[in-house]
């Protein structure tokens, strides 16, 4: 499951004999989520071995408000209430927010626990918070819990100030610590990525970042005409302006347009081919 927009997770049971009404009534509250404003994705999945009596639905959604409307909707509330004599008991719901990314470096680490130890994972990851709180360049911690049938793994985001602080803390005694003490609790191996380089533009997953060659030619759709726009305004206002200074006030106004005004929209646009 993607992390990095906010997502609800959403597990109903059906009552028997209702499975059809079911099907089709949650045929119309994906469609009605899917014409949603800021709508991402979702992903419907029957019941099976693993939740053997749950119908499981999974909304992303690109900020925490559009999410928040979605949930709050006129529409969605009256779906609710058609579809609740379809139901058994209280739908069973789970929202993650990760928001946006700020500025730093993100590591991401991603293991299978041993059946029987998340108590014992969360609490080493307790302990060790309080030494990671003074570690210099340290800015925040995020545990995402395996959810069964959904995302097997466990997900654990450190965020730092920039790639010093990190390497810092990868060189560190109190890392070595927290591995030793965490791999009793391990299944096999884990994963570990650093998201750097054009991350803060490609905010699509906390576990993964689009392939660095597509994120560098969307940079260059957008970077391209926009220099060439600043350059053509500049010897408008600012004929004859010195190189230093010119390059200079044109690199902050392009990093700007892009950070605040294209990027955002144009990795929206491009999100399905980056995240292949």
């Amino acid at each position: 499951m993607e992390r990095s927009s906010p997502t609800v997770l959403v597990a109903r049971t059906v009552k028997p004999g209702r499975e059809v009404d079911f099907a089709s009534w949650m045929a119309r509250v994906t469609n009605a989520a899917q014409r949603a404003a800021g709508h991402v994705a979702v992903d419907v999945q029957q019941p099976d071995s693993i939740h053997p009596d749950e119908w499981i639905v999974v909304y992303r959604f690109v900020d925490t408000d559009s999410l928040e409307r979605w949930l709050s909707s006129e529409v969605r509330e009256q779906l609710m209430a058609e579809g609740a004599d379809l139901i058994l008991g209280e739908a069973r719901e789970q929202i993650f927010v990760t928001g946006s990314r700020g500025p730093g470096v993100r590591m991401v680490t991603s293991y299978l626990l041993k059946e029987g130890r998340a108590h014992e994972h969360r609490a080493v990851h307790e302990e060790i918070i309080n030494d990671l709180a003074s570690h210099p360049g340290f800015q925040k911690r995020e545990i995402l819990d395996a959810i069964p049938g959904i995302q097997p793994e466990t997900v654990v985001i450190l965020t730092f100030d920039d790639e010093a602080s990190l390497r810092r803390w990868l060189e560190s005694g109190v890392r070595s610590q927290l591995l030793s003490r965490l791999e009793p609790h391990i299944e096999g191996t884990y994963t570990t990525n650093v998201l750097g380089g054009f991350a803060g533009w490609f905010a699509f997953d906390s576990a993964r970042e689009p392939k660095r060659w597509k994120q560098a030619a969307v940079v260059l759709l957008a970077l391209y005409p926009t220099v060439l726009l600043i350059s053509y305004i500049r010897t408008l206002v600012w004929p004859g302006a010195p190189l230093v200074p010119a390059v200079f006030v044109g690199n902050v106004i392009g990093i700007a347009v892009l950070t605040w005004i294209l990027m955002p929209p144009l990795t929206r646009r491009l999100s399905d081919w980056l995240r292949r």
